[in-house]
């Protein structure tokens, strides 16, 4: 169902489908999906990862895990980065993180503090291209301290790559993780105080560029199941992209996200798809819905009004519940059986 202040409507969504009734769509909280079971059959939850293989030439500094080939993707992230562990020459440990956007390959090798340079980086990331399954098509960079260096680096490591700095890294996200969880603390030198601290980038909002202005929005939200078990997938995304889902979410939790509808929902589609979205979060302090995008460019969405703002702490609630997961849609019409997009995002400090 779909509640707002003006009444209740019911929404029905085969593949997704259209919103009808006489609510208010921009005063709308809830949005769910229906779908058929057979469109379930043989999919796998998105994010989930198969069982990796370590490759047999792993050396104790270089260590390359390879799952299923046929579903390594040709876009690839990349970390370079201190970690908190101090190494046997009394120095930070600094790793080369380089994984696909699926998680099916993934490269960490240790660098020696005195060789990190872009010459250097740049030697062993095209030393990874030419023995990996899949050769790159993107190389995406999330850090901005470490900017310059990462993009010179990747500027030059073979024809037909691009390197993009952008926070759509979520593969990559879910790997530090797992490895500041798991590995880090197990290793001799490992120093807890050493971890960076999220780097925090207060900044003023741009102004929303006329090719991302939607006549309308709306704060939604659906039950998470629906991304856990298949009912929104690939298939029904538009042009659109999920991200990884990570472990142990709450299956009954409900995922929130923001509904943008315009006459020009194809356009709007494919520009957002274009633009390193990353995520959306309110400001709910400054009244305003701001869209983060690319390594560091945040858009001003919307100014928010006290019902606005009501609806936008119940948002940001929402995610914090998720580990940062929520969405994003674009549709022309709520009655429309399709969408022109749909992107799973999640909002990650690191």
């Amino acid at each position: 169902q779909v509640r707002g202040l003006a009444g209740t409507g019911t929404v029905t969504m085969p593949g997704f489908g259209g919103v009808t009734g006489a609510g208010s769509l921009v005063l709308c909280t809830v949005l769910s999906f229906a779908h058929h079971s057979s469109a379930l059959v043989g999919l796998r939850r998105p994010g989930a990862r198969p069982t990796l293989q370590i490759s047999p030439s792993v050396s104790p500094l270089r260590n390359t895990q390879v799952g299923e080939l046929a579903d390594v993707s040709d876009s690839w992230e990349l970390d370079c980065y201190s970690r908190p562990v101090v190494a046997d020459d009394g120095k930070k440990l600094w790793e080369l993180l380089i994984c696909d956007s699926s998680s099916n390959f993934r490269h960490v090798e240790t660098i020696p503090a005195n060789k990190v340079n872009s010459r250097e980086v740049r030697n062993r990331v095209e030393e990874v291209i030419d023995k990996a399954p899949v050769r790159p098509r993107e190389i995406r960079f999330f850090r901005k301290a470490m900017f310059n260096m990462l993009n010179i680096a990747l500027g030059g490591v073979g024809v037909g790559i691009a390197a993009k700095p952008s926070r759509n890294t979520y593969a990559l996200y879910q790997w530090i993780e797992e490895r500041e969880r798991d590995v880090y603390p197990g290793m001799k030198g490992f120093k807890p105080s050493l971890k960076q601290p999220a780097f925090l980038d207060i900044q003023t909002p741009e102004k929303m560029p006329d090719a991302l202005r939607a006549d309308q929005f709306a704060f939604v939200s659906l039950p998470i199941s629906e991304i856990l078990d298949g009912g929104v997938n690939g298939e029904n995304v538009g042009v659109g992209r999920l991200c990884p889902v990570p472990d142990g979410l709450p299956e009954d939790g409900m995922l929130q996200g923001v509904l943008f509808l315009t006459k020009r929902a194809k356009e709007l589609a494919m520009w957002v798809a274009g633009s390193e979205l990353s995520h959306l979060k309110a400001d709910l302090k400054r009244r305003e819905l701001v869209m983060e995008v690319g390594m560091s460019t945040s858009y001003l969405t919307a100014k928010l009004n006290d019902m606005q703002r009501i609806e936008a702490q119940a948002f940001e609630a929402g995610k914090a519940n998720l580990s940062g997961l929520h969405f994003v849609c674009v549709q022309e019409d709520p009655e429309d059986d399709d969408v022109a997009g749909f992107w799973l995002l999640r909002e990650v400090n690191m």
